[in-house]
């Protein structure tokens, strides 16, 4: 099939953070990682050394579990027009592995892992 090209005016990207992607042309392959512990802490005392690793989490250890078969696809697509285009894009964020791509991409193996923990104040034994 014919490559197309894009035409986009305007682009607004407000945050672009960790592992995301903003890619303007052709990409054969991307494989963007991120892994990731998000505390919330009642109290908001934070200290150096919590004892909060990533080597605690049997989440950060497994393998990930990639498809095994490509399935094949057969479609017809007609285009009307070898240009793309586009006016205006206005994204909030980019993160965490997420790609934002003007363009072809032709792989992509995308993997975030992120493990959410909340941790509360002890009652007083009043």
């Amino acid at each position: 099939m014919p490559k197309r090209t894009a035409a986009v005016d305007k682009i607004n990207l407000n945050g672009l953070t960790y592992s995301g992607i903003f890619n303007i042309g052709d990409t054969k392959y991307a494989r963007p990682h991120a892994k990731g512990i998000a505390v919330q802490k009642e109290g908001a005392t934070f200290h150096e050394d919590d004892g909060i690793y990533f080597k605690n989490y049997s989440l950060f250890k497994r393998e990930a579990n990639w498809p095994t078969t490509i399935e094949e696809v057969q479609k017809n697509t007609l285009h009307h027009d070898e240009t793309i285009r586009v006016d205006n894009v206005k994204i909030i964020g980019v993160s965490q592995t997420a790609i934002f791509q003007i363009g072809s991409i032709d792989q992509v193996y995308s993997e975030a892992r992120i493990k959410h923990i909340r941790i509360y104040l002890k009652p007083d034994p009043d």
